[in-house]
């Protein structure tokens, strides 16, 4: 089992993540939303995501990248079928993934327990709209 993702799998830069908040549709999640943007190609399609945790939700650096960390891992485990299913169909996919919280939930009890069933979820949708 693959134990990183691929820095080349990794979405940077602030024009990137501005392109696919701007132009994507949204797919809500109970503690994640994603940003979707899918481009067809003539030539070989691929999927990179980024990871987004805003100052505003989470005030302190240290729980933003533990929960920055907490998505790369849930991704990690199931983001190869988006690849695969882009790569299929000569798209280029682009994802946001971004920590929104819940009301009530403090960000330094967040665990991969409470992420991943919700990006699991995420990415089936994801996968539908491909």
């Amino acid at each position: 089992m693959q134990q990183t993702l691929p820095k080349s799998s990794i979405l940077r830069g602030y024009q990137s993540f501005s392109r696919v908040i701007s132009q994507g549709f949204v797919l809500q999640g109970a503690v994640l939303t994603a940003y979707v943007e899918v481009v067809r190609t003539e030539t070989a399609g691929g999927a990179v995501i980024g990871f987004a945790v805003a100052k505003k939700r989470v005030p302190l650096a240290v729980r933003r990248n533990r929960i920055r960390r907490l998505m790369r891992e849930a991704v990690r485990k199931g983001f190869r079928a988006v690849q695969d299913s882009a790569e299929a169909k000569s798209e280029q996919v682009s994802v946001v993934l971004s920590y929104k919280g819940r009301p009530g939930m403090d960000p330094r009890r967040m665990t991969l327990s409470v992420i991943e069933p919700d990006w699991t979820a995420l990415r089936a949708r994801i996968l539908e709209k491909l």
